[in-house]
């Protein structure tokens, strides 16, 4: 298919570093379509997941799995599982969530296609083909039907974030996509892990210029424990990606100070043919201008785009029909493989992701984000946003729908202001929230509260500031935290919380310990 939409899931694995010039490309600012925004962002104990499947094949309900074949050639047809006379479409995928998982914070679904009346036609004339199509486009493409786990359909109005029959440059396919916040629907449903089925997205059946496809996903942010906080962003748009290359920038964290980075992406698009290649997706690499196009067993980093529903390295089978071919429809879910922290490296703030072909076009529609961030940051995120309850059971999550920017200026770049830490005492949000968060358990300390001033992956480190401490006249220690084996230096152990939340505060207020924390151990 020439002209397709985009989900984009994760980082695939990678092999050769690709050296590009990292200022040719536009950061969300297109030609046409729309440009890139963020939907939200999570601060969070927690992970993510996507489903999706497409809604137009070769048949209603047999899976299409020749992956030679693009949907140019094939008449298209709506698949229609369900068997139900309200319904002319309808596919299904089943979400899987973690049983340690404690509530689901954000949901939300996409569904995009090419639609540029309800019927093609094409006739050949001189070795190439006449197209054209009948059956007037109806103008509400924001309507569709949704069923949860073992519920019946509810009918779902979402936001049209882009209608291409609008656009001139689109007009000859008219790609859509539009998009519906179902936090609350997945939030009070009583089983959320099962089958879920989408009906009702209007498409072209038959043929259509450059081929046509459509498709749905669902994307779900949940809260369960984590080693490491996260920050998980979503981003939506419309973007036509041909011989431009496609720049999109995430920022707003900062990743662990020590240890392996865990990074990943989702994306989703009305994509390329499976048969035609040059299309990639890239990461810049830390600390320099090189990109690393991506790829693994599923996606070629050469064709990444290939009308396949993949979560790392396998295809998602868990669907009706699961083809392993879905004409123009792509999810991909990726954990980054990020050897040596070579793509995200500790204690960075932004990193850029690129999207180019050379062959083949696509549509960009949907993005996201999500990284380990520095407890610090947590805490000081969830300190400034919102007051903890005494009684909290589990870590709380901040969202911001309208993101603001964590200042992460080049120092050589600005003035240089002389360091100020600002007590902020036993009656702030800082305090409640130590108060109330739930304590960590680790394997061979004892319980209470640590005042640490640095976290080492290597023994030695950790000794040698241990050692200049004590020569400062500090009580300090090191202990291993048994779920990271990371090494933590501290200089008081307490059991009451006010003692250790003032000696924090009042080392805060030397430039040398500017990062010290409290780390709440085996207490619950």
């Amino acid at each position: 298919m020439k002209f397709l939409s985009i989900i984009f899931i994760a980082f695939l694995g990678i092999n050769t570093a690709i050296a590009q010039d990292a200022t040719v490309a536009v950061d969300s600012t297109l030609l046409s379509g729309v440009t890139f925004k963020s939907v939200n962002e999570f601060y969070i104990f927690g992970d993510a997941t996507v489903i999706g499947n497409n809604l137009l094949s070769e048949d209603s309900k047999k899976p299409f799995n020749n992956k030679q074949e693009d949907n140019d050639n094939i008449k298209m047809k709506y698949v229609d599982i369900d068997d139900n006379p309200e319904t002319f479409c309808s596919s299904q995928a089943k979400l899987v969530l973690p049983e340690d998982f404690k509530k689901i914070v954000y949901a939300g679904l996409y569904w995009t296609a090419t639609y540029a009346y309800e019927k093609g036609v094409r006739k050949p004339v001189n070795n190439d083909f006449i197209y054209s199509g009948n059956g007037e486009r109806s103008p509400i493409i924001n309507q569709v039907k949704f069923k949860l786990p073992n519920q019946e359909y509810q009918n779902v109005v979402g936001e049209v974030i882009y209608d291409g029959s609008k656009d001139e440059i689109h007009s000859i396919n008219s790609p859509y996509v539009c998009y519906a916040d179902v936090t609350k629907l997945l939030q009070d449903t009583k089983e959320q892990t099962g089958n879920y089925t989408i009906a009702n997205v209007k498409a072209t059946e038959g043929y259509l210029s450059g081929g046509s496809a459509a498709g749905w996903m669902l994307y779900v942010i949940y809260q369960t424990p984590t080693d490491n906080p996260k920050y998980i962003s979503t981003y939506n748009g419309f973007a036509h990606v041909n011989d431009k290359p496609i720049d999109i920038k995430f920022k707003n964290f900062k990743s662990i100070d020590y240890g392996n980075v865990k990074t990943s992406l989702v994306v989703s698009a009305l994509e390329g043919d499976n048969n035609i290649d040059l299309d990639e997706c890239a990461i810049i690499k830390a600390n320099s201008k090189q990109f690393q196009s991506l790829g693994n067993a599923v996606r070629d980093q050469q064709n990444f785009f290939n009308s396949t529903i993949t979560n790392n390295a396998s295809v998602n089978t868990e669907r009706f029909p699961n083809s392993e071919n879905t004409l123009g429809f792509d999810i991909a879910q990726l954990q980054i493989p990020n050897y040596n922290n070579q793509i995200i490296s500790n204690d960075i703030s932004e990193t850029t992701m690129r999207l180019k072909t050379k062959s083949d076009r696509f549509y960009l529609y949907f993005t996201a984000f999500q990284t380990e961030i520095a407890q610090t940051l947590f805490d000081d995120v969830v300190q400034e946003t919102k007051p903890i309850s005494k009684n909290a059971k589990i870590e709380p999550e901040v969202v911001r729908s309208n993101p603001s920017t964590i200042s992460n200026a080049d120092p050589k770049e600005t003035s240089r202001t002389a360091y100020l830490y600002n007590k902020k005492g036993l009656n702030s949000n800082a305090f409640r929230y130590l108060k109330g968060k739930k304590s960590t358990p680790v394997v061979g300390i004892e319980g209470g509260y640590y005042v640490i001033t640095n976290t080492f992956l290597e023994q030695e480190r950790a000794n040698n500031w241990k050692d200049s401490l004590i020569k400062k006249g500090f009580d300090a220690d090191v202990f291993v935290n048994s779920k990271n084996n990371w090494n933590y230096v501290y200089v008081l152990r307490s059991d009451s919380a006010e003692e250790a939340f003032k000696l924090m505060e009042e080392l805060k207020t030397n430039y040398r310990y500017r990062d010290t924390w409290i780390f709440k151990a085996n207490l619950d």
